[in-house]
């Protein structure tokens, strides 16, 4: 064992001109490089450049060891001494600085002006090795759960009924103020960081023991938010469930609780009210395995979508951490989280799609998860097929080949979702009164159906009946998606919804099929029909109205769905019965682009025509039949 001796003034000084020292090398390194007719080596990995990484990589060891330094000189006479046992290495250094740490934290008197000075020095230090992975577990271990807690409680009494005052002097008691919200907010950052950064190193209990005191739970999750960051997801998990029980169904215990104004401020922020599950899904949406670490738990996806008393419409957060964790997720090149969005998509659909209804705040995320996964909606909608339990695939495999001649380059989601028809239809009809997630299906629908009629009209030629077989699954589709979803709209006008718009507007999604390899690449507009869809809440009309556009919707979508058709068979030089197709810019218009007029006199043209356009037309006129339902004529 050997004793260090640090002088604090001659190593900061070392500290600063090696600074500058790196400074000028660099400078002057640069300068010549720039000025040399020809590459020298020597100014860049070279001699030089190997020496200028050298004198950058000794800034950790002087800055760690001055940082130690300062927190052993209790007696402020600028000298410090330290035992080592294995040679002064980094990570020695580093262990007595987090033990250090922690024994001042542990010891901090606040109502000592002398502890208050200290705070600030080891504020400083949290922030700086908040990101340090050996120094934040040595601290967090150290404190454990309760000690964490009890370092943000002190903080908490440096206002409010239990202080003592300003500190320093009170010759201007609002720069005093000032400084105390100071070294509140830097403690409580550094303090989150480290938390934060150590969870990685936490058994999973810490969650549960951090909610044992959900004031200081909150606050620590609110500034690990403010920084952007996230937690361990085994310990994110553990906290949410145990935060959930506490509250029990009942939002107000939190008032209840944290009713003294004291429990209301904090560093720089002020809180209307404290709810440490709105700070707890703030922080679940900053990153994908968070996100899926509170979805991924079926208990807590039933209470944030579906159970929760949503008086403080807490159900809008849960909806931007449910978007992450399956909407964002499902298209990840990571393949766990990609299986994982899919796992948590099919569970939260089988449990909305029987008894259950969805938070309004989640609705539009249950459209935009349908929308994502229209592959395996349309899989299961026409037929008595489909799966009984929550579940995935890969799509591609010998039980889910890709479908008219979509593949992995069509980038659409590679897992897909157990679902069957009854799930499907009871999802629909929850969330038929949100415009935003009933445009994300539509469009998605609009879409898949274009790649279908695009390929079996390619086909066509070799295989006679593709384009009825793509008809009658278009149709069956749209007519399937659209009554599901007008259904819905009816019940909630019953419910005093107050407008709507009719569906048919938003089954149209004006695009041009973009191919590589004769493949159709929809993933992307899929994706981006989603994304631009879940922006707004939804408007409704009375019922009335609901049942007159619910049955014009049946004339429009079907429209539409022929004239995707027929679009698909002029793009392919099929007879479609159409004379004259209009056109802009030297290309045929898209069928979601052409006037009131134009769609008129295309589908006149194309009523009363023989072979393949009537085959065609008709069979999406009959197939709609099957599953558009007629309102108001019971």
């Amino acid at each position: 064992m050997a004793d260090i001796k640090i002088d604090i003034k001659l190593l900061d000084s070392a500290l600063k001109k090696l600074d500058t020292l790196v400074s000028s090398v660099d400078g002057q390194r640069n300068s010549a490089k720039s000025n040399t007719p020809i590459a020298l080596p020597s100014l860049d990995d070279g001699t030089l450049g190997k020496t200028t990484k050298w004198l950058t990589e000794q800034k950790p060891e002087l800055q760690t060891r001055l940082d130690l330094a300062k927190l052993l000189d209790v007696d402020g006479d600028g000298q410090a001494s330290y035992k080592v046992e294995h040679g002064d290495k980094l990570w020695e250094v580093k262990q007595a600085l987090g033990n250090e740490m922690t024994k001042q934290l542990k010891d901090l008197d606040i109502d000592n002006a002398d502890d208050r000075k200290r705070a600030a020095l080891l504020a400083a230090l949290l922030n700086r090795y908040q990101d340090d992975k050996d120094v934040s577990w040595q601290v967090m271990n150290g404190l454990g759960p309760k000690g964490v807690s009890d370092v943000m409680n002190k903080l908490k009494d440096l206002f409010g009924r239990n202080s003592n005052g300003y500190w320093q002097t009170t010759l201007n008691p609002g720069d005093e103020h000032q400084a105390l919200i100071d070294l509140q907010e830097q403690m409580g950052k550094g303090l989150a960081g480290m938390f934060s950064t150590a969870s990685a190193k936490m058994d999973p209990e810490w969650g549960k023991k951090m909610a044992e005191d959900p004031w200081s739970a909150a606050i620590l999750l609110h500034y690990i938010d403010k920084s952007r960051k996230d937690v361990d997801p085994a310990v994110f998990e553990s906290m949410g469930t145990a935060l959930k029980d506490r509250e029990h169904n009942d939002p107000t215990i939190w008032g209840q609780i944290y009713n003294d104004p004291d429990y209301r401020h904090f560093g720089k922020d002020s809180f209307k009210e404290i709810n440490p599950l709105r700070e707890y899904l703030n922080v679940a949406d900053n990153s994908t395995r968070d996100a899926q670490a509170v979805m991924g738990n079926k208990d807590l996806l039933h209470y944030f979508t579906v159970e929760r008393q949503d008086g403080d419409h807490l159900s809008t957060q849960a909806g931007k951490v449910l978007s992450t964790a399956t909407i964002d997720a499902a298209y990840s090149h990571d393949q766990g989280e990609a299986k994982k969005a899919a796992e948590i998509s099919s569970n939260l659909l089988f449990d909305i799609g029987g008894k259950e209804k969805p938070l309004d705040g989640v609705k539009e995320e249950v459209g935009g998860i349908i929308a994502t996964y229209i592959g395996d909606a349309d899989r299961v909608h026409d037929a008595n097929v489909g799966e009984d339990t929550p579940g995935t695939h890969a799509w591609g495999d010998k039980d889910n080949p890709y479908g008219f001649g979509l593949g992995k380059e069509s980038g659409l989601p590679a897992y897909g979702i157990n679902l069957n028809q009854a799930v499907l239809r009871g999802a629909l009809q929850d969330v038929g009164d949100n415009e935003a997630a009933a445009s994300a299906v539509g469009r998605a629908t609009s879409i898949l159906n274009a790649a279908r009629f695009d390929y079996a009209a390619e086909h066509q030629r070799s295989d006679s009946g593709s384009m009825h077989k793509a008809a009658h699954e278009g149709a069956t589709l749209t007519g399937f998606m659209t009554d599901s979803l007008v259904n819905g709209d009816i019940e909630s006008a019953t419910e005093a919804a107050k407008e709507r718009k009719k569906i048919a507007e938003l089954f149209t999604s004006p695009i041009d099929l973009v191919k590589t390899d004769k493949v159709p690449v929809i993933g992307d507009l899929v994706k981006g029909a989603v994304k631009d869809a879940i922006v707004d809440g939804y408007t409704a009309d009375k019922t009335s109205d609901a049942i007159k556009s619910a049955n014009e919707n049946q004339t429009s979508t079907m429209s539409l769905t022929q004239l995707q058709a027929l679009y698909a068979m002029e793009k392919h030089d099929l007879p479609s019965g159409v004379d004259d197709w209009p056109t802009e810019h030297g290309r045929p218009k898209l069928p979601e682009e052409l006037s009131k007029e134009e769609m008129q006199r295309v589908l006149l043209q194309a009523d009363g025509q023989t072979g393949l356009t009537s085959d065609v037309t008709g069979e999406i006129d009959n197939s709609f039949d099957d599953f558009q339902k007629k309102y108001g004529d019971k």
